[in-house]
């Protein structure tokens, strides 16, 4: 066993159970309407029957119609790929990037069958697609996140806080994807992966995880979980209700993009038609959406895998979970210095609770709940500065960015690896990806235990997972 400091207990979830009962127990304030629109970034209705408009990653939102892309490019002639995609003949280096190079969209979904408590408008998920684009963009054009131009397409965000981030020395974050690429048609369909950000996080919270997996042949789908998104912890700092209320809605959240991809697939001259492999579909999340990449397969049954990033298990399945018999394949991933969910819970929950068949548990010693995202990239002292994050960026650089974190690329390298070749078997029938699944003391794995199956009781506390200190786990 590699050596592991003692995780520091908080009582965050406690209260979190409290709201999560609440919701679950009370009215549904949401009603229910029929149809589906799509509108652009501006919230403009006239645009209503735009069927998903695309949304520049470094410009305003461009109305770009999915129906009007063309599809007449030869799909008979098979793009030369640098080698060959997992499947049931390969088997590639999961951590290194895959053989194609990715493309992204965005789209503004709504979803006419829920409408929002505060606006009373149908539910807004801002959405981002990643997939295998054609070999011409191997070198870019790549282009950036830039968080304050995003801000600018924001309907409900104050003025002074786009103003301010307008103003700010945020710098963008240079990304490998290249914005509306070509798809590569000839090597499809491709699976399907949904990921879903943490509390107060977006989309793109984590694409050095979801970019690395389009590369491996995926088509993963991200959107902004209304009301629990960046913009509305600046606007209104945490709110411990939106949370929990939102912990109850992303399931239908990650079911309805399942739905609009299913669309997309099905409808002709669509950009995305006939490249979704829907037998194939997997779920993965950080956080807030770890619990609900728990959450989701015990409720949609297309979802055939899950990955969840330091995830609430225990509190997934006292809100509709399945507690036994658990239905898909698993891989539980968290880090030993989590101060925001305590590793003890996750491990706990794992041991008593996560009964699949196939099951799987990633330890990353030394790494804190920001690990697993791109949060540690940012400049958060600064932005603290320019733009008040309250105690946020604190937390964020103790808690999986700090000195006596592991390092959070060496932690990147590793979640991806062990994730790529746990989706590449299941997901992409590759065989021989199984046998990366293993412990190594090697480095960068030195920093990781890996586990199959059942675990032993939890070594931190003497009465393991009985302790008081880790009662977030089943008794």
């Amino acid at each position: 066993m590699k050596s592991v400091r003692k995780t520091n207990l908080v009582l965050l979830m406690l209260a979190l159970l409290v709201c999560l009962c609440a919701v679950a127990c009370g009215d549904d304030s949401e009603e229910e309407t029929d149809g589906d629109s799509e509108t652009a970034a501006d919230g403009d209705d006239s645009e209503a029957e735009e069927d998903g408009d695309s949304v520049g990653g470094d410009e305003e939102a461009v109305d770009g119609d999915v129906d009007s892309i063309d599809n007449d490019a030869d799909s008979s002639t098979e793009e030369v790929l640098p080698f060959p995609p997992a499947g049931p003949d390969a088997a590639p280096n999961p951590m290194e990037p895959g053989p194609f190079p990715v493309g992204v969209k965005t789209f503004d979904w709504y979803d006419d069958s829920r409408l929002d408590e505060k606006t009373g408008e149908p539910r807004w998920l801002r959405t981002e697609i990643w997939y295998p684009a054609t070999q011409k963009y191997k070198d870019g054009p790549f282009e950036a996140i830039n968080l304050a131009a995003e801000a600018q397409s924001v309907p409900d965000l104050p003025q002074d806080i786009k103003d301010a981030l307008a103003a700010s020395s945020i710098e963008p974050i240079p990304v490998n994807q290249v914005r509306d690429a070509e798809i590569d048609r000839s090597h499809g369909p491709y699976p399907v992966l949904l990921f879903s950000h943490g509390a107060n996080g977006i989309r793109w919270q984590s694409v050095f995880y979801t970019i690395h997996l389009a590369s491996h042949g995926y088509i993963v789908v991200s959107c902004d979980h209304q009301n629990n998104v960046m913009w509305d912890l600046l606007k209104d700092g945490f709110a411990s209700d939106a949370t929990a209320k939102s912990a109850t809605i992303r399931p239908v959240d990650m079911s309805f993009l399942l739905d609009k991809v299913t669309e997309y697939n099905k409808e002709s001259g669509n950009f995305f038609e006939g490249m979704a492999d829907l037998d194939n579909v997997g779920i993965s999340g950080h956080s807030l959406g770890g619990l609900t990449s728990v959450l989701t397969p015990c409720l949609d049954s297309r979802i055939k895998v899950t990955v969840p990033h330091s995830p609430v298990i225990g509190l997934a399945m006292m809100v509709g979970g399945c507690s036994k018999d658990y239905p898909v394949p698993t891989m539980i991933m968290g880090g030993t210095d989590d101060q925001t969910l305590p590793w003890c819970q996750m491990y706990c929950d794992y041991k008593n609770m996560m009964d699949a068949e196939i099951r799987y548990m990633y330890e990353l010693v030394g790494g804190g709940h920001y690990t697993f995202s791109d949060i540690c990239r940012l400049d958060l002292l600064k932005l603290s500065e320019e733009i008040d994050l309250g105690s946020n960026a604190e937390d964020a650089l103790t808690d999986g960015c700090g000195e006596n974190n592991v390092p959070y690329e060496k932690g990147h390298q590793t979640i991806n690896y062990y994730a790529t070749a746990f989706l590449n078997w299941i997901l992409r029938g590759s065989a021989a990806s199984e046998d990366y699944l293993v412990d190594s003391d090697e480095d960068p794995f030195d920093t990781v235990n890996f586990y199959k199956g059942d675990v032993e009781d939890f070594w931190g506390y003497e009465d393991g997972c009985a302790s008081d200190s880790c009662r977030g786990g089943l008794k």
